[in-house]
């Protein structure tokens, strides 16, 4: 129960990775009214920050990451990566798609951690860790798990797929309703093939779907 309340605060409270034509969008559609902005360059100033922009849209929380520079001649591609560059004022920018938006500039703001993609407070992730270090306790001191070994299930907890792996483990770890503790379980997920489907098939495949 706990996993899942601890889930759906994540859902509530946390912010879902977006990008800045997002917020364009949503700001010029007028489904976002107020937008904060921390680590902006003041009027005037020169060369390059990281910007986080974080609003509201569709009743969710979201975040973007932008690199904002006054001139693309003082940046260099080792200084800003993959992420987004622009090089209008921010504020200037969102007030022109939707003149009545607020703009919040944030002087510190809590930058949480960051949980499969999504923003979550601090607190959050230290309850996260707590339930997945009880998680691998309850596997090697429980009963035997059911649908997958313990191997198994230690590859998935141990891997990216942990977020999912958790709450998995507390569902379905156990015998079907209806069938004794003492049952058979029958065949399982082996260690041997999880390692391959978390560790090789998984990233493959999330990469290959990024790519496209």
């Amino acid at each position: 129960m706990a996993c899942f309340v601890l889930l759906g605060c994540g859902l509530v409270l946390g912010s879902a990775p977006a990008t800045f034509a997002d917020l364009r969008a949503g700001v010029s559609a007028g489904r976002v009214d107020e937008v904060h902005v921390s680590g902006a360059l003041p009027p005037g100033a020169t060369g390059l920050v990281t910007v986080s922009l974080a609003w509201r849209d569709g009743g969710r929380n979201r975040f973007a990451e932008v690199v904002q520079v006054s001139d693309l001649a003082v940046s260099s591609p080792g200084d800003i990566g993959a992420r987004e560059v622009v090089t209008e004022n921010l504020e200037e920018s969102l007030r022109a798609l939707q003149p009545g938006v607020r703009i919040v500039a944030d002087t510190w703001r809590d930058p949480g951690h960051e949980l499969a993609g999504w923003r979550v407070p601090g607190w959050f992730a230290a309850a996260a860790l707590v339930l997945w270090f009880a998680t691998v306790a309850l596997l090697f001191n429980g009963a035997q798990p059911w649908w997958a070994t313990r191997w198994a299930w230690f590859w998935a907890l141990f891997s990216p797929a942990a977020v999912v792996a958790v709450p998995l483990f507390l569902l379905v770890s156990g015998p079907p309703p209806g069938v004794p503790d003492t049952g058979r379980s029958g065949r399982r997920l082996t260690g041997g093939w999880a390692f391959i489907l978390f560790y090789l098939v998984a990233p493959a495949a999330y990469g290959a779907l990024t790519r496209s």
